[in-house]
């Protein structure tokens, strides 16, 4: 068997198998090191000797006595005493001596070393492996011309110096620097004393090359797949693509087969993935699972991005878990893109996309329309003239979904814009012309089979920039901005509806020139924002330290477009938006945001989240949402030292509006510079119909050897906490 080094390189980190320890590691830990001062590097192959004294003997035997060293290029020798055998260039040592190369340092009672081939023997030594970063005893260690070695009765370990907390211990360890490989015969692995796990032949990196192998196995039990037992074997096929093969047992249901591939070319990417489970135990069906991720460049202006994914049936992730996000995704995704790109002048894309629904709570007619094909167009002047540059946007989409209204859509609009940025003010202006015709099927009584739509549309916006320096030092910015926008009435109830929708209203919603997404509506508006924006600067790296930002949009009009079933938003002002970031110190930042509507004199929107991190180990995020008649939900993290090597981390995610804890998680940590074990257990909703999973993990970790088990996972609390 097989443990792979997971290199640095130029493909992806395969983050299912490798993690970085960072947050959690002690923040001092002694390392193994050559304390000596470092070689000075070698100009050549010449034989150096230094002694306190020699004694010459018989048959050109010399004896050096007292602070010996032989320095041979990147070799040295140190020793109160060494024979020299001038003849065969021979080193003999019957006390204790130190051995240094750029790859190994040697602690021995007694050595030989034949400096014409440079190979050596060292018996009951102390051996490090500097560029490892590891150690050991071995009854006999051999060092070869070659850059191998071979141990007799050999330890390893990479704990520090006088800590055993973990070895490996073999009847022979042999080592290949080129190749970067350990093996070792009867080996044994040894944790506090007491053996976990024997192989008759053990193969490992001493480097950070990327090595065909077993990776450690990841262990668990939760409620849907019981004992939950998985076996990567990772296998280096070239130095850009690679494979990973992992059978999955479940004592619930049943054994799960795991391929993922990954490649990187020059000039493309991608990875591809199929997980297969003959028979389900509890549904008595074939499940499997297939995806495919493709990004890359044709040509130095053609580029493609391919997606494709599918589950045998939509519970597949609810039962046997995975790495997709049902609280955020209800479909996977299938297309294929083609871009087109002429820097600076215009850009062609043409998109094929389909989905597979994964969320069983939606209808047919919630699903998303399949694109077959889309193809869009944007190109602009390269040059200006009197600061203004003619564009052109357009759109071919196919629209198709069962059992609904289908159909193409052709939007052209071609518009100026005019626009000028200075250090102290900017402004810009834009004139477009919207049309839109559709040619459909399957609609309904009454509904015309070529409705189209023909709109302006004009939109300024001008903005000022101030600036000071307080009398620290600390730069202020202040830019407060004007948007106006105006795009007369046209009743659209006739069109159909395939891609549009009313996103939530923020800040960036203040200065949109659609208050809907797609193309189907555009809303009419005569409406103004006015917004101001400010940052404070650390004086030392640049960096915004705080940013606050306000604003309220007024519609003059009430618009009178809307989607089918939705109301229009009211004439007058609107709900004030206001956001709020600031890092109080390294350690402390905090972010707020705020919907407060002046008419009814309370919030409809809020959210705020608190965040420390330190390193020692200690982390602490709490959030809080708020959204008038939808939810109300508090975030809390934490993870902390709590004596010494031990640790606590935990999540509770609870719905104050449902009375309802939605996501709970404690674990335990028992961490030291040589080895660490975490315990834990969850219970959180693992699926579209609110059903609760609960598990348990545990994970051993021996530094510098790898992992067992599955342990904390990622706690913090998401960005967009709002």
């Amino acid at each position: 068997m097989a443990a792979p080094a997971h290199a640095q390189s130029t493909l992806p980190t395969r983050s299912d198998y490798t993690r970085d320890r960072h947050d959690l590691m002690p923040s001092t830990c002694p390392q193994i090191s050559d304390t000596l001062p470092p070689l000075e590097p070698a100009t050549d192959d010449k034989i150096r000797m230094t002694a306190d004294q020699v004694d010459l003997q018989q048959e050109g035997l010399s004896k050096l006595l007292g602070s010996v060293k032989l320095r041979q290029g990147d070799k040295e020798i140190s020793a109160d005493q060494l024979d020299y055998d001038a003849a065969q260039k021979r080193v003999i040592i019957n006390n204790e001596s130190l051995f240094r190369s750029q790859d190994v340092v040697v602690d021995s009672q007694r050595a030989q070393f034949d400096l014409d081939d440079q190979t050596g023997i060292f018996s009951d030594n102390a051996f490090t492996l500097t560029a490892r970063v590891a150690r050991g005893n071995a009854r006999e260690l051999q060092v070869n011309a070659d850059k191998t070695a071979s141990m007799q009765e050999a330890t390893y370990t990479s704990c520090a110096p006088g800590d055993d907390s973990w070895y490996l211990e073999a009847s022979k360890i042999k080592l290949d620097y080129d190749a970067g490989l350990g093996s070792a015969s009867n080996a044994r692995l040894r944790f506090l004393g007491v053996p976990i796990f024997y192989s008759p032949w053990l193969q490992f990196p001493i480097d950070d090359r990327r090595r065909t192998g077993l990776l450690y196995p990841i262990v668990a039990d939760t409620k849907k797949t019981g004992l939950d037992i998985r076996q990567p074997l990772y296998i280096n096929l070239a130095e850009n693509y690679d494979l990973t093969f992992t059978p999955r047992y479940m004592s619930k249901r049943g054994t799960q087969l795991d391929l993922a591939g990954r490649y990187l070319f020059e000039q493309s990417e991608g990875n591809l993935g199929y997980e297969y489970l003959d028979k389900d135990d509890v549904t008595g069906e074939k499940r499997d699972y297939v995806s495919f991720e493709h990004r890359g460049l044709l040509n130095q202006r053609m580029s493609m991005a391919l997606h494709y994914a599918n589950v045998s049936d939509p519970a597949y992730f609810e039962d046997l878990g995975g790495n997709v996000d049902l609280s955020s995704i209800s479909f996977l995704d299938r297309s294929a893109r083609l871009t087109y790109q002429s820097p600076a002048e215009y850009s062609i894309q043409a998109l094929v996309q389909d989905y597979q629904k994964i969320n069983s709570n939606i209808t047919s007619l919630e699903e998303p329309y399949r694109r077959l094909p889309q193809v869009l167009v944007n190109a602009q002047t390269r040059n200006t003239y009197l600061y203004t540059r003619a564009g052109f946007t357009g759109e071919y989409s196919n629209f198709a979904r069962a059992d609904s209204v289908q159909g193409q859509r052709i939007d052209l609009d071609p518009y100026l814009r005019i626009e000028r940025d200075t250090i102290a003010w900017f402004s810009k202006a834009q004139l477009d012309f919207h049309y839109t015709a559709y040619e459909l099927t399957d609609t309904t009584a009454g509904q015309s089979n070529s409705p189209d739509r023909a709109l302006p549309m004009f939109s300024t916006e001008y903005g000022l920039r101030f600036e000071r320096m307080l009398a620290d030092g600390t730069p202020q910015l202040l830019e407060p901005r004007l948007f106006y926008l105006y795009v007369p009435y046209e009743s659209q109830s006739d069109l159909p509806v395939f891609d549009s929708g009313e996103p939530d209203f923020d800040f960036t919603q203040l200065f949109a020139r659609n208050r809907f997404s797609g193309l189907d509506r555009i809303s009419d508006a005569n409406e103004l924002t006015l917004a101001l924006t400010g940052r404070q600067l650390d004086p030392d790296t640049g960096a915004v330290k705080a940013s606050v930002a306000i604003g309220q949009l007024y519609r003059f009009e009430a618009p009178r477009v809307t989607l089918p079933d939705a109301a229009a938003p009211d004439k007058g002002a609107t709900d004030f938006i206001g956001e709020f970031d600031y890092n109080l110190s390294q350690n402390w930042g905090t972010r707020l945001l705020a919907q407060w509507s002046p008419e009814q004199n309370e919030f409809s929107r809020t959210g705020i989240a608190v965040r420390y991190r330190d390193d020692h180990r200690r982390l602490f995020e709490a959030a809080y949402r708020y959204r008038r008649d939808q939810l109300e939900q508090t975030d809390l993290v934490m993870m902390t030292p709590i004596y010494k090597a031990i640790s606590a981390a935990g999540r509770w995610r609870y719905s104050v509006s449902d009375a309802k804890t939605l996501d709970t998680y404690v674990g335990l940590r028992y961490d030291t510079c040589c080895w660490a074990i975490d315990v834990a257990a969850r219970r959180y909703i693992s699926d579209s119909r609110g059903t609760f999973n609960t598990g348990i993990y545990a994970q051993l970790e021996l530094k510098g050897l790898g992992q067992i088990g599955s342990g904390f996972p990622n706690l913090r609390v998401d960005d967009d906490v709002y």
